[in-house]
């Protein structure tokens, strides 16, 4: 009985908030080696796909998008408590996984695959001319 109420109630809230608005939060780290200087950490809030405001630890403070984001982060801006533990989780989240992100898939790469042929061009001096092109490989630079 308990199970077919759950699956009841459960259908009932998608229906219900299918039409409804969609508020979440995105912690990243943006990162070219795993020095700490490196790092940026951002934690940025959302609100129907619309970004309202983020901290940067780059900038060491929340920055606003929106009228509401601005009041927001003014905010937490002087919530120095807060400001101060947002600036921590900087090496508690990224310092912390970058070594394995960094040991784990940026250091592998992937060998390209290549197409050579030559064609004629629709206009031109020359009679033929090589093409080559490359698909698939990673890192993106060459």
């Amino acid at each position: 009985m308990a199970s077919s109420f759950l699956c009841f109630t459960l259908l009932f809230i998608t229906i219900y908030t299918a039409d409804g608005f969609l508020s979440y939060g995105l912690d990243r780290c943006l990162f070219n080696s795993t020095e700490l200087n490196d790092i940026e950490y951002i934690r940025s809030a959302y609100y129907n796909k619309l970004e309202i405001f983020r901290f940067s630890s780059s900038l060491g403070k929340f920055v606003g998008y929106t009228e509401y984001g601005v009041k927001q982060a003014d905010y937490f801006n002087k919530d120095t408590a807060y400001l101060n533990s947002m600036k921590a989780e900087k090496e508690r989240v990224c310092q912390h996984n970058i070594g394995n992100w960094y040991s784990n898939i940026l250091s592998k790469s992937v060998p390209p695959t290549v197409r050579l042929y030559s064609t004629t061009p629709v206009s031109g001096h020359h009679p033929a001319m090589l093409v080559c092109r490359v698909y698939d490989f990673y890192p993106k630079q060459i």
